[in-house]
């Protein structure tokens, strides 16, 4: 009994080293592969550059002429919103200044009327908020669109990893060397003209 012991306490000893071994040589194959990783990343050096969306919105011909057509359709809305407030206003006081002549049938037509008129005004009010809503959306995909289909081009020769958009207050530093933006807004503009040919 005590030889079957001995043996069983011999082979568990020499498991228990062979695990033992293993583990420390699987500790320094990871090393080995996380150092010739984060050596191959610093020879990769990735280039970045980014664009002043500020300086993009004030200089893009197309986006200050969307822009534009954005600013008269959101004034013709507020305009025609105006003028259904106005003539609410005045039919209320048309109303209120007949109240004491009416009897109580003409009081309750009377009502319905201003309900109708306050129901019209906030549905078309919700209508044109709608419509300036979904024509911003398109405008800003269209021009977003425009960019990307533009920096694809310009970066064809795979010279930049990362193009970032820049607003002031999102980054804190930034190194100007990498600012594409005057070759975007030139080039963007160059191709608006092309197409309008």
């Amino acid at each position: 009994m005590k030889n079957i012991l001995l043996v069983f306490n011999c082979v568990l000893l020499v498991l228990v080293g062979y695990l033992y071994y293993l583990h420390f040589q699987h500790d320094k194959n990871s090393k080995e592969v996380v150092k010739s990783t984060s050596v191959a990343n610093s020879n990769d050096k990735s280039k970045v550059a980014y664009i002043d969306l500020d300086s993009l919105q004030n200089n893009y011909s197309y986006y200050k002429k969307i822009k534009a057509d954005f600013e008269r359709k959101q004034s013709a809305a507020n305009d025609e919103i105006t003028a259904m407030q106005k003539k609410y206003q005045s039919r209320a006081m048309q109303l209120q200044q007949k109240a004491a002549t009416m009897s109580q049938k003409e009081q309750e037509e009377a009502m319905q009327e201003m309900n109708k008129m306050q129901q019209d005004l906030q549905a078309r009010k919700q209508s044109i908020d709608n419509e300036l809503y979904n024509y911003n959306s398109k405008m800003k995909d269209d021009i977003l669109t425009r960019i990307q289909d533009f920096l694809k081009d310009y970066n064809k020769d795979g010279k930049y990893s990362y193009i970032f958009s820049y607003e002031p207050g999102f980054m804190f530093y930034k190194d100007s060397t990498l600012n594409i933006t005057p070759d975007v807004i030139a080039g963007l503009n160059k191709l608006d003209s092309e197409n309008k040919k």
